[in-house]
């Protein structure tokens, strides 16, 4: 390791020390995207159930490695380079996607064990612990699908995943309007 690559190191450790104490909110822009994907996706259970899960496949992919690229970027301009932090979101998300997966091959495999609404338990306890452990906003929608698949399951209300999907979507989107305000410099009016 090089004098410059040590001194490099040291600056990313104060950088990442000093904003260690900071609480996450995120990045806008993937709550915009996210909002709308779920939105879509939730609505697609109830209008056009054969098209939801090729559509997940696609969106949830994409937007997952949209994600990804736009987080490392944000990361990148901000003068941070946390490989430890980055391998977290990226291990989180993974599983989430890993679990995801899991979900649909149960419901696909005819057991009766999972419909549905597995996806909205484990997606609600994913965002969930992704607000305990890395954004805060994250939380809340959380706890937002959580208590949708209870609605779902105890009462079965009809259109119960568009509802879901109009829930989600404008928690996400106002928790992106949320963090956009609160990263705006203080003293400028856009």
């Amino acid at each position: 390791m090089t004098d410059v690559d040590r001194i490099k190191d040291n600056l990313d450790y104060v950088t990442c020390a000093v904003r260690n104490g900071e609480v996450r909110g995120g990045i806008p822009a993937l709550y915009f995207l996210w909002g709308p994907v779920i939105f879509i996706g939730f609505t697609l259970v109830d209008l056009a159930p054969r098209f939801t899960s090729i559509y997940f496949l696609v969106a949830g992919t994409a937007g997952g490695l949209f994600s990804w690229w736009l987080g490392t970027r944000n990361e990148r301009r901000r003068g941070i380079n946390n490989t430890a932090l980055g391998r977290r979101y990226g291990l989180h998300w993974l599983i989430t996607g890993v679990a995801l997966l899991l979900a649909f091959a149960s419901m696909m495999s005819g057991s009766g064990w999972g419909g549905p609404e597995l996806f909205l338990l484990v997606a609600g306890l994913s965002y969930s612990l992704a607000g305990v452990h890395l954004d805060r906003p994250l939380l809340y929608s959380g706890f937002l699908m959580l208590a949708c698949y209870g609605v779902m399951v105890l009462l079965s209300p009809p259109y119960a995943w568009t509802l879901t999907g109009v829930l989600v979507g404008f928690a996400l989107v106002g928790s992106g309007i949320a963090q956009r305000v609160a990263n705006r410099p203080s003293g400028t009016a856009q």
